[in-house]
């Protein structure tokens, strides 16, 4: 048999484009050197592919090339925009183009973080919001978003100031295409109502409607203390009937599903799609089990977590508040593996859950829970149903209200209430557990012996348990025990002992 032909030795092909501007690395400073391989390290640790290193590697030699400075001399924005506009310059194809720049981009979040030097922060845009507005009620608008800002977080103040531009100015802008708007005289009752009605008609519901009036009266009020001419009956306009709010958690045998499709994604053996299964396992878990918002996923640090006392500590969330939320087991667990495998926490973002070194979307869970994982499940699920189903979860259990109420961080009980159902098994339970205690607080049966309950009353307690939510073992307990009720019954009749009746 003829011997086989040895195979060639694999040979890596270089990416390195013919260009004058390329220098060797060793003719570097020693400590551009040295930032270039921590460089491939901290996107090797993230999740990037051999490509994508050799890639972004020549783009951060290119720019080496060309800024002869040292790493912590470099300037992220100037010196880094020269070198872009020599990619675009240099490169006349539109796939090399986009792969250096996103080279340099990473580059550059890579040189912020190492230097500290924080990226400056995109200023309003305030052209999209009062740019349709006369003048004058464009200035009190600005105005008042001034005077809010100074009640908020620094580092939070876009976000917050975008929050509140939107549903401010939106029935603005509308009434300033649609009617007459020179001032807020102008804003009166009846061109609110007529803004309400054309809202109606496009499908807005009454809850977006109400909030919107809830921000634009906060407006006026603020503008009355300011001597400014509002419509006084403006004041006087009542938020529209909403409808009963029902509560919106998951069924538990959809929360099963999700879980394991998530679970299934953690134990992948394609590394870039188990690191995002252990990562949504982790926040999943936070929003299930302790009722976290997904604003307060995205701002969640690593110094917030306390290991020790198993609790997370949320600072400045909704109505700016802190509170100290606990962490089951699981949730412990499934924030230790993904700690594990985020990478060194010294090259990172201070937030815990970080995606491509950046901080997870507002978009981000939605998605995910909305597109990936309901494909694959076939559950329709939104992050804010796991804050209900955290809640009705909860009070199923036995936990007091007021201590969901803390968990949860609403101000007004009520809310609660509005987030969590009783299941049919847990008030069935509750009200046979609460009515022996009054009978015997009552005594209606003085002096004589109380007598047991037959097993026709059992078998009706067991029934009201079954049509609960049940996990597969409970289920098989409440069977278990409705079977042997009736088979003790049925000794006891055929013993010719008095039994009541027991319904089948």
């Amino acid at each position: 048999m003829k011997p086989r032909r040895p195979s060639r030795p694999f040979v890596r092909r270089s990416h390195l484009p013919l260009s004058p501007a390329f220098k060797n690395i060793q003719d570097w400073p020693p400590a551009n050197r040295g930032f270039y391989a921590a460089f491939r390290d901290w996107l090797y640790h993230s999740g990037y592919g051999p490509s994508a290193l050799s890639l972004y590697g020549v783009a951060a030699r290119l720019a080496f090339s060309l800024v002869e400075k040292p790493y912590w001399q470099m300037e992220p924005e100037a010196d880094l925009n020269r070198v872009r506009d020599y990619i675009r310059a240099q490169y006349p194809s539109l796939g090399t183009q986009q792969s250096y720049l996103k080279g340099i981009a990473k580059l550059e979040q890579y040189l912020r973080l190492r230097c500290q030097k924080p990226k400056p922060e995109k200023p309003v845009n305030w052209a999209t919001y009062v740019g349709p507005l006369p003048e004058a009620v464009a200035v009190l608008i600005q105005r008042y978003v001034e005077h809010r800002q100074h009640y908020w977080p620094v580092d939070r103040r876009r976000e917050l100031a975008h929050d509140l531009l939107s549903p401010l100015t939106l029935g603005l802008r509308w009434l300033a295409a649609h009617r007459s708007l020179q001032s807020i005289a102008d804003l009166t009752p009846q061109a609110w109502f007529a803004y309400v009605d054309a809202r109606l008609v496009d499908g807005l519901s009454p809850v977006a409607l109400n909030d919107e009036l809830a921000t634009l009266l906060g407006w006026l009020h603020w503008l009355h203390d300011e001597g400014q001419p509002v419509c006084a009956r403006m004041f006087k306009v009542e938020r529209l009937d909403e409808g009963p709010h029902l509560p919106k958690d998951a069924p538990l045998e959809q929360l099963r599903k999700v879980l394991a499709v998530i679970q299934t994604a953690a134990n992948a053996t394609h590394a870039g799609i188990r690191r995002m299964g252990v990562m949504d396992q982790a926040w999943f878990l936070l929003m299930l089990y302790s009722g976290l918002r997904t604003g307060e996923v995205r701002r969640l640090q690593v110094s917030d977590i306390d290991w020790e006392r198993r609790l997370i500590r949320i600072e400045q969330s909704k109505g700016l508040k802190d509170r100290l939320v606990p962490m089951s087991a699981a949730t412990i667990e499934a924030l230790q593996h993904y700690l594990d495998v985020r990478g060194p926490a010294h090259e990172l973002p201070e937030w815990v859950f970080i995606y491509r070194h950046v901080q997870l979307s507002a978009s981000y869970c939605g998605e995910r829970l909305m597109k990936y994982y309901r494909t694959r499940s076939g559950v329709k699920l939104t992050p804010h149903q796991l804050r209900h189903s955290c809640a009705t979860l909860l009070l199923n259990a036995g936990a007091p209200i007021l201590t969901v109420q803390t968990i949860l961080g609403h101000k007004h009980i009520d809310t609660t209430l509005g987030y969590a159902r009783l299941y049919d098994g847990t008030v069935a339970a509750d009200y046979y557990r609460a009515m022996t205690q009054i009978e015997n607080h009552l005594n209606l049966l003085e002096n004589q012996a109380i007598s047991p309950p037959t097993p026709g009353e059992l078998v009706a307690l067991v029934d009201s348990l079954r049509s609960g939510t049940l996990n597969e073992q409970q289920t098989e307990t409440v069977r278990a025990l409705r079977a042997g009720i009736v088979t003790l019954a049925e000794d006891e009749a055929k013993r010719g002992l008095p039994t009541a009746e027991v319904v089948l």
